[in-house]
């Protein structure tokens, strides 16, 4: 697949899901991809748990943003696609340390969730927001831990040879990934945890990209949103790492095989949808 495809994808994955941004026809070329995996719900998750939620976006910036390609060789995924992240600074209140998507929550000036996502990756990341095209949004969805409604937003980034960035107090680091990276089976895990307080012990979806892990709450968009292109490979949810103890100024620890781990199918065949 060519990158063009990949835009392609993507735009099939808003159309039939979200809200497709009413610009787009002026700024790309492409049409939707014509079929998609059939999934009767976007994301397997309850707002029903909210109460009174703040509304938040996330920008997922795709593109070809640099010239290292995806180690993992996939055909339905183009090698030099790439995905933006930043890794939360360790003095932030609310997940410090971990990976994410820029964004953060709708301000008096955002005209809307796309206007917000744009204007916090400006603020996190440096990227000049001339540089993305939004492609649109996705359902909205739950930040239980912080109460917020987020929308996922999904850009394209279309100046590849002009791609400053830089580190801020939110954002101690700013990177990108392949996507192949993200669909390579060995690179996925299991992230499990025990709460402190109430010892319940909670798992999630997780990634060893980038000389860290991605868990969490942006493991868990990327999962399904891969899943919800057909982009996914099938990986074992068997293999996990403890982050208990773990942040993000020590190494990733080594992931495990567990034979008892519970078998949920983290690739979504026994979730809704």
């Amino acid at each position: 697949m060519q990158l063009d495809g990949a835009l392609a994808d993507l735009l099939a994955l808003v159309h039939t899901h979200g809200e497709v941004n009413q610009n787009i026809v002026n700024r790309v070329t492409v049409s939707p991809s014509a079929a998609l995996p059939d999934h009767s719900a976007t994301w397997p998750y309850d707002l029903a748990s909210l109460v009174n939620p703040r509304d938040a976006s996330v920008l997922l910036l795709f593109g070809s943003m640099d010239d290292r390609p995806a180690t993992f060789d996939r055909t339905i995924v183009p090698k030099e696609l790439d995905v933006l992240l930043t890794q939360r600074s360790m003095v932030l209140r609310n997940h410090p340390g971990q990976v994410s998507f820029p964004g953060g929550g709708l301000e008096l000036n955002d005209v809307d969730a796309t206007a917000c996502a744009i204007r916090e990756t400006q603020e996190e990341t440096g990227v000049d927001p001339k540089g993305i095209i939004p492609i649109g949004t996705l359902p909205v969805l739950p930040l239980p831990v912080t109460n917020f409604q987020v929308t996922p937003v999904l850009g394209w980034w279309q100046h590849p040879d002009d791609n400053e960035m830089i580190t801020t107090e939110e954002a101690t680091r700013v990177f990108r990934v392949p996507v192949g990276d993200l669909v390579n089976p060995k690179l996925r895990v299991t992230a499990v945890a025990s709460d402190r307080s109430s010892k319940h012990r909670y798992g999630t979806p997780a990634f060893t990209v980038g000389g860290t892990l991605v868990w969490g709450f942006t493991a868990m968009i990327l999962d399904r949103v891969l899943e919800l292109l057909g982009w996914a490979e099938p990986w074992d949810p068997r293999y996990v790492i403890d982050i208990s103890n773990w942040d993000a100024t020590k190494p990733v620890p080594t992931a495990f095989y567990d034979p008892d781990h519970p078998g949920i199918d983290l690739h979504g065949i026994n979730r809704t949808g």
